[in-house]
């Protein structure tokens, strides 16, 4: 016997003499042998099984805590660090009042000594005090972007004398042009707080007019408009973190002005840039004239402006507008086309590719060809958003770390919310984010099965070139709708909240215009790009817009098929709880994933209990409607015959009221010179069309009495009601913004789109004639 047999022979005696019962006790527990061959064996009792038996308490505990360690250990705590972040970031902009500058800091060091002080402690005080310091730390960054932007928003609509300088021209596809100006002089009036920067609109060509050049003229600046409805896109908020403090339109035609070159560096730099742009976007629409070559225009600079409605309508149907917007699909295949094209130059050259990473080297290239194309697309948000997502997947490439995981998009977000912590709020960081998790997370759980599958088989079969060949392209249409299933459905939640509106056949459109804009439209954008210094681009570039025609066809033909499906606005508590769901869902690795399922349900039944207003009014006062339940959708009774058409289309995709009621044709509202009188269910409403002053007791009086509520659409009027009837008044609307009314057991509720002007980016609305209940200006004033 050898010494190793020997070793384990006496370890095997000494286990069982150590794990041997004591002779005494063993005879107490074991009976005779005797007695047992007496008695008959007995026969074993069958288990009765009454219904589904659920595990036991101490065995679902000790499966929880095997699943929590399992993920403390795959690193999925740090994925919800963005998610803390995120929701301090979102508290601080729906506060209804501005935190003083030293709160949320002093918050922040508190927190931050508990955290510090916790060590030891139990596990869920700790983690509950670190989600507290990440909260805070989003409020921080908020508040701190908010401060630094401090952009000046102009507070009442005017007709000035403007000089400016052009730092952006965009040429329309109606026949006008777009300039962004930075605002040097007004005058005729002077205005005493003029905005630094506007975004106006002048008839005719940009002929003439330069980038760095100045501009005046005649010019009627409005103050950037609120939310149509509750919940809905924030004009005025964006404008704010974009540096636009005022829109516009050129009274007549603009005089282009010489102006002293006082730019810096980083000015000369922007409108070098800006000038490089147009170039390139004028070259491709005189290489293509027409709708496909504006379209190949946006897709390689980011500008839009020359597309023509019926195009991007049909885009927008059809579930492909995600192409007009440069990001996340158009940064991939840029660098996939440069990483792809630089290995196959290296394969050239065998020997010194086989004592080089050449990996590394073609992701520092596709590294540097983003960069590029992020300035050349005009350096949006969205496109800064996609450019951090894949420069931290690049750089994970040349570290050799895998390039698609959860922590890079974690990381991605991070960034984000530290350089633009608006976008938090904004329709793309949600739709890009939630998308971008959603595939990670069916990738992550395909590649283990394909691993798992692998594993099992022992012989793999070979198949002819041909056979092979059509695999490869069954599996890369498979790949194709997959990936718009997933990301469809990860989008339509927020879709929903935003627009209203889902594209039904978005999953058939993206399986025929993807395969087109993946292997043709893109790779032949960056060839062309790499040929203009040449002067070889022409025909690459008529290339590329016979492709993007081809998506355009696709296009119109799906949304032939149908429209939009109005889904009506999704309430904000489902919002929360399908995020809180998406979330659980992609991030764990073992069954947490189930905890998602609360959330998922509890989002359906707040979406269909949620309550449908009676009425809305919007922020100017002047468009008023019922809301009239009409099977399946609703309707709109407005009160002119001519409603704005911007604000109603919002307000029919927000309550899916795809039919509009005129006043004359309406039972509902029955409207005169003074007053529209609505039924609102059990209530009537009154819509005052005339100002009332506060003096004039009896008429005020009679129409608190008559009405449920009272709605002033002029000012000066007065702001409540003797007998305590319910008023909105114009001045209340300038300063919240537009308003719903519900109806809760015969009585009016009232929610307002905005808290206040309180907050920096809402302090302008003040300002205005109406915020101050004064009565709208005249020229004969």
């Amino acid at each position: 016997m050898s010494d190793a047999e020997e070793d384990e022979t006496r370890t095997t005696a000494d286990e069982r003499i150590f794990f041997r019962l004591p002779e005494q006790e063993l005879a107490a527990r074991v009976p005779v042998v005797a007695d047992m061959q007496e008695r008959p064996l007995a026969k074993p009792r069958r288990r009765r099984h009454h219904g589904l038996r659920l595990p036991a308490r101490r065995t679902v505990v000790r499966q929880i805590q095997a699943a929590f360690i399992r993920e403390q250990g795959l690193g999925t705590v740090f994925l919800f660090v963005p998610v803390g972040l995120l929701a301090g970031i979102l508290l601080y902009f729906s506060s209804p009042v501005e935190p003083a500058p030293w709160n949320v800091p002093a918050g922040i060091l508190v927190l931050g000594a508990l955290v510090a002080r916790s060590r030891g402690t139990n596990s869920a005080i700790r983690t509950v005090l670190a989600a507290g310091l990440l909260v805070a730390t989003g409020m921080a960054l908020a508040q701190l972007h908010t401060s630094w932007k401090a952009t000046p928003m102009l507070g009442s609509d005017v007709t000035t004398r403007l000089k400016g300088r052009i730092v952006a021209i965009e040429e329309r596809a109606n026949g006008r042009t777009r300039f962004t100006i930075d605002v040097l002089t007004t005058e005729r009036p002077e205005l005493r707080h003029a905005p630094g920067r506007v975004r106006v609109t002048a008839p005719g060509s940009a002929e003439g007019f330069e980038l760095g050049g100045g501009v005046y003229g005649l010019v009627r600046l409005t103050s950037p408009s609120g939310p149509a409805l509750p919940g809905g896109y924030d004009f005025a908020f964006h404008s704010y973190f974009n540096g636009i403090g005022a829109n516009g339109f050129f009274l007549g035609r603009p005089d282009a002005i010489e102006l002293e070159m006082t730019f810096g560096r980083y000015e000369t730099v922007v409108v070098a840039l800006q000038r490089l742009r147009r170039s390139i976007s004028q070259q491709i629409q005189q290489a293509a004239p027409g709708r496909s070559g504006a379209v190949s225009a946006a897709l390689v600079t980011g500008n839009k402006s020359g597309i023509p409605e019926d195009v991007t309508e049909a885009l927008r149907v059809s579930g492909l507008a995600h192409i007009l917007s440069i990001s996340g699909l158009h940064m991939a295949l840029v660098a996939a086309t440069v990483m792809a094209s630089l290995r196959l130059c290296f394969a050239f050259a065998p020997d010194w590719s086989a004592r080089h990473p050449v990996r590394k080297y073609a992701a520092a290239g596709a590294l540097a060809a983003t960069g590029f194309y992020l300035f050349l697309a005009g350096a949006g948000v969205a496109t800064q958003r996609s450019f951090v997502m894949l420069a931290i997947m690049l750089l994970a490439l040349t570290f050799d770390r895998n390039a698609v995981t959860m922590r890079n998009l974690a990381l991605a977000a991070v960034a984000v919310m530290i350089v633009a912590s608006d976008e938090v709020a904004g329709p793309g960081f949600q739709m890009s984010f939630a998308a971008t998790a959603a595939l990670i997370a069916v990738y992550g759980g395909w590649q283990d099965w394909r691993h798992r599958r692998e594993r099992q088989r022992i012989d793999r079969r070979q198949h002819s070139a041909a056979i092979s060949f059509l695999v490869t392209m069954g599996r890369y249409a498979l790949g194709i709708g997959i990936t718009s299933l997933i990301a469809g459905l990860a989008t339509g939640l927020f879709a929903s909240y935003h627009f209203g509106r889902v594209a039904p056949y978005g999953l058939l459109a993206n399986l025929a215009a993807m395969p087109v804009v993946t292997i043709l439209v893109m790779p032949i954008a960056v060839a062309a790009m790499v040929a203009m210094p040449f002067g070889l681009h022409v025909y690459l570039f008529k290339a590329m817009a016979w492709a993007v025609e081809l998506v355009i066809v696709i296009a119109e033909r799906v949304a032939a098929l149908s429209p939009a499906i109005s889904t009506g606005q999704m309430p904000a508590t489902a919002l929360i709880a399908y995020t809180l769901g998406l979330i659980l869902l992609c991030f764990p690795s073992t069954r947490f994933k189930l905890t998602a399922l609360p959330f998922l349900a509890m989002g359906t039944v707040f979406w269909l209990f949620e309550q449908s207003p009676v009425a809305i009014v919007s922020e100017d006062a002047r468009q008023f409607a019922i809301i009239e339940k009409w099977g399946n959708v609703a309707r709109l009774h407005v009160n002119r015959d001519r409603p704005n058409a911007f604000t109603v289309e919002q307000w029919q995709a927000a309550f899916a009221a795809p039919v509009i009621v005129k006043p004359r044709k309406s039972p509902l509202m029955r409207c005169d010179e003074t007053v529209c009188r609505a039924e609102t269910g059990k209530m009537l409403a009154g819509y005052v069309l005339t100002s009332l002053e506060d003096e004039d007791m009896p008429a005020l009086k009679t129409l608190c009495d008559e009405f449920d509520v009272v709605i002033f659409a002029k000012a000066p009027s007065p702001q409540s009601c003797p007998n305590g009837t319910p008023v909105i008044s114009a001045q209340m609307l300038a300063r919240r913004g537009a308003a719903k009314i519900y109806e809760h057991e015969g009585r009016p509720v009232i929610i307002h789109a905005l808290p206040g002007p309180e907050r920096p980016w809402l302090d302008h609305r003040r300002y205005s004639r109406a915020a101050r209940n004064l009565p709208e200006w005249r020229r004969s004033q």
